[in-house]
């Protein structure tokens, strides 16, 4: 009797978390699937560890965490890249405090190209 009830329970929630929000001016390019970590740093680590210390241009990884509104706010930026396009590269992680850890709700990625006499960060590939 409870069988039906049950199984009819499961299939109205969701199984997962919902989508990742993609950030305004931001791509999805690599978005990461919706999760619950209790070390948001861990989406992170591979970026870190896999950055080139040496090499061609003038590689420099830049990271920052804080809190703001409420938001864990991870961002990861790889600047002098010795790419003949794409000058940077820059996602952001944000997370949302959630039973048994932080829920990632949002994401984002973005460059800064070596073509075009811009500074500015752009979520479209580079020419």
């Amino acid at each position: 009797m409870l069988r039906p009830a049950l199984i009819t329970c499961l299939l109205a929630s969701p199984l997962v978390a919902e989508e990742v929000q993609i950030l305004p001016g931001y791509s999805d390019f690599r978005v990461p699937s919706a999760q619950v970590t209790d070390m948001p740093m861990s989406l992170v680590q591979d970026l870190v560890l896999g950055f080139p210390g040496e090499g061609e241009g003038l590689p420099r990884l830049d990271l920052t965490a804080g809190i703001t509104d409420g938001r864990l706010v991870i961002e990861v930026t790889e600047d002098g890249l010795a790419d003949d396009s794409t000058r940077a590269l820059q996602r952001r992680f944000e997370f949302l405090r959630a039973d048994g850890g932080w829920q990632l709700v949002a994401f984002g990625h973005r460059q800064r190209c070596w073509r075009g006499n811009t500074d500015d960060w752009t979520d479209q590939p580079c020419p």
